[in-house]
């Protein structure tokens, strides 16, 4: 019976630090149907969702019903279930219906205007899902300096 007894806790430490892995797992990933983008900096802006297909071609892309740009003080908003167009990347960059692949990793990209283009690309990937909340993006500085893509509000927040 003393043998037993640390094989059963022994089990029950595999049990406890399996299910905390798998929670740590899902916490590095958030599912968005919606992306946001505020421009807080001194220039004007251009805002694509990007993602890579499976066999590593880049897309960036938009909605076709909006503009990309956006000037300093304001915001877009995406819905990741638009009719996208095409504006870095083949043409299957989007699927038959003009989306984005559901369940794909997406993130943002900021193109500022005569400056650097800023990917808004994290370590908790997010994931498209048509049932996703909202992720939140936001530039500020000035075209060259201070001008990172930031979070500032992950889906669920």
């Amino acid at each position: 019976m003393k043998n037993s007894m640390p094989r059963v806790l022994r089990a029950l430490v595999y049990v406890i630090v399996g299910a905390m892995a798998s929670g740590l797992a899902n916490a590095s990933q958030v599912t968005a149907s919606t992306m946001k983008y505020s421009n807080d900096g001194a220039y004007v802006a251009r805002f694509y969702i990007q993602y890579k297909l499976d066999d590593g071609k880049a897309c960036w892309v938009k909605p076709k019903s909006m503009s990309a740009y956006v000037g300093p003080g304001s915001w877009i908003k995406y819905g990741l279930d638009d009719n996208m167009q095409v504006f870095l990347g083949p043409n299957r960059c989007v699927d038959v219906g003009g989306g984005i692949p559901n369940g794909i990793e997406v993130w943002g990209r900021v193109q500022i205007d005569s400056g650097s283009s800023e990917s808004c690309k994290k370590d908790k990937r997010v994931i498209y899902q048509s049932s996703g909340g909202l992720i939140s993006y936001k530039t500020k500085g000035t075209t060259f300096n201070k001008n990172r893509c930031r979070v500032s509000s992950w889906p669920g927040d």
